[in-house]
């Protein structure tokens, strides 16, 4: 895969689809009850402040992927097994999310389409794009988020014409005190999708001044956070805490709202489209991540990986839950027992790994 390929509007492009996407699909920071948008909102700035920790670790390799700085900071053995890890990891979060785009297409628009077949075509689109390189994806991005932009514009032009948004019902603000809105944060909000960034890791050493990583980074988590905490906010002003907590897809329930006399309605199918697009970048930035990995760790050129990790994330995302609702328990679990492990436990080991290769080669020059 070729370095130095992508621009600085095009990493911001497809750091922006892949925050947008988890908020399209997925329920967020609802055990904050009413305060899920300022959840999202604190969660944002304590993202914003993790991805900056995340991109010191790579500032000191800015031309490697994660998977190499590994091996470089903990040895040829201990650094390949972390970094084999966090791509099994990468492999899993991307097949969740394929498996929940399948879910929202077989839900919304598909419900006599077995959900094999939807995933098969999803993952073959993936694969295909990925195939053609990492830039061809980057390309893309640039032209869709605009799209994406004007659509969002449109909804909360339609939302707030139509009489559907009532600010009564994200009141009162704090009404069970601060210990739920600090348990969304810290299990939910900060974690998806502000945590994930680290896959960025895996992508920030194919742009033309992949030093700049780090700032691009905390501004597409500021522009990405304040997008989903005005989706949040939206949602409970709009449908009310229970209605909104209990819905599959928030967001479409939301838009649902939306009816100016008899000649705007029913423009969910915008919102749809939206949704699928950025959960297919989520998945293609995994995809991608997983590509990159493996290549760095088996020494083998990535486009012949393409097929066998394409038949792994289709196994991997139809086989890992019965239903939709068992699929939500079982990510609630990952919260909890997986997503620290490589969000917070293995950065922290390897920026202390790095700060002591920085001393060391302080000592060397010295010496020298």
């Amino acid at each position: 895969m070729n370095r130095n390929q992508i621009s600085t509007g095009q990493m911001i492009s497809l750091m922006l689809m892949f925050e947008i996407g988890v908020a399209a699909v997925i329920n967020l920071g609802f055990s904050a009850g009413r305060d899920e948008w300022m959840a999202s909102l604190i969660g944002m700035i304590l993202g914003a402040v993790l991805f900056w920790f995340y991109t010191s670790i790579s500032r000191h390799f800015p031309t490697l992927p994660l998977t190499a700085i590994s091996r470089k900071l903990l040895g040829k053995y201990a650094g390949a097994a972390v970094g084999l890890m966090y791509v099994i990891y990468f492999m899993y979060i991307g097949s969740r999310n394929l498996r929940e785009g399948s879910n929202l297409i077989n839900i919304v628009l598909l419900n006599n389409t077995p959900l094999v077949v939807i995933t098969t075509l999803m993952v073959c689109c993936v694969a295909y794009v990925t195939y053609l390189g990492f830039e061809v994806l980057a390309r893309t991005a640039v032209l869709l988020m605009v799209f994406i932009f004007s659509i969002v514009l449109i909804i909360n032009v339609l939302l707030f014409a139509s009489g559907s948004v009532h600010v009564d019902y994200i009141l009162p603000i704090l009404a069970d005190g601060i210990g739920p809105l600090w348990e969304a944060i810290t299990t939910d909000t900060l974690i998806v999708p502000f945590g994930e960034m680290i896959l960025f890791l895996m992508l920030l050493p194919y742009m033309r001044r992949p030093e700049k990583g780090g700032y691009i980074g905390v501004i597409s988590i500021i522009i990405g956070g304040l997008l989903i905490t005005q989706t949040m906010f939206l949602n409970v002003a709009s449908l009310g805490l229970n209605i909104a907590k209990g819905s599959p897809f928030p967001v479409l329930s939301t838009i649902s709202t939306i009816q100016i006399s008899d000649f705007i309605q029913r423009v969910d199918i915008l919102v749809v489209m939206t949704m699928i697009i950025t959960n297919f970048y989520r998945v293609a930035l995994y995809f991608t991540a997983v590509l990159i990995g493996a290549s760095d760790i088996f020494n083998i050129p990535y486009r012949k990986l393409v097929i066998p990790v394409a038949f792994i994330f289709l196994i991997w995302s139809y086989s890992m839950a019965r239903n939709y609702i068992f699929q939500i328990e079982f990510g609630v679990l990952a919260f909890y027992y997986v997503h620290p492990l490589f969000l917070f436990f293995f950065p922290s080991l390897l920026l202390v790994a790095a700060w002591i290769h920085k001393r060391r080669q302080r000592r060397s020059t010295t010496i020298a």
